[in-house]
């Protein structure tokens, strides 16, 4: 009975220890630290809003920029890592980045944004280009028809937009028209008399 309980007791010791002892070296832990920045409009520098930004092979360490396009990424591991930055209407931007062992690290990002164009002609009930027509697009972006009818709004950003034609003798047209990454949108536009001729 002796024998059985010395068994049960030094057989896990003995067991215990070759395995601690023949245990290989683990990695060190990289370090974790924190990283705080900004996302930018490229061309304006201005800071947008909604970017989601996370580390490529961390996914977990992810955020949503504020309105200002600040962002904070709690414990993120030191050495190489990639930053995405995504948001719709801009191209996506993998930012690589050796992060320091201690400290904050701190880093703006730039995002490109996708820009299309619209090739429009306006014309009356007849079919007769319309020259001289004032064509806006959400208040922002103007053009003036040429005598062949014609206009063109070059670097529109990716999205939907109202657009608005006007020019006296005939009803005020509007209508909505997406304008597409990389593209070149086409339009025609007819315009109507007030009234019956």
């Amino acid at each position: 009975m002796k024998k059985i309980l010395y068994l049960l007791l030094f057989v896990p010791l003995i067991l215990v220890g070759c395995f601690r002892g023949n245990s290989p070296n683990l990695p060190p832990i990289h370090p974790m630290v924190d990283v705080k920045g900004k996302v930018v409009d490229e061309l304006t520098g201005e800071g947008l809003y909604g970017v989601e930004v996370q580390i490529r092979d961390y996914p977990t360490r992810f955020d949503l920029t504020a309105s200002d396009g600040s962002f904070f990424l709690p414990l993120v591991p030191a050495g190489r890592q990639v930053i995405i930055a995504t948001l719709y209407g801009y191209a996506t931007n993998n930012e690589a980045v050796d992060i320091p062992r201690e400290g904050i690290f701190e880093i703006t990002i730039e995002l490109s944004p996708l820009l299309g164009k619209l090739v429009g002609y306006v014309f009356d009930e007849d079919g007769k280009p319309v020259s001289g027509a004032k064509i806006t697009l959400d208040g922002n972006y103007h053009a003036i028809s040429g005598a062949d009818g014609s206009f063109t709004l070059s670097d529109l950003p990716v999205g939907k937009f109202i657009i608005t034609v006007e020019k006296a003798g005939f009803l005020p047209h509007s209508g909505e028209v997406g304008i597409e990454a990389n593209s070149i949108i086409t339009l025609k536009i007819t315009l109507e008399y007030p009234t019956s001729k």
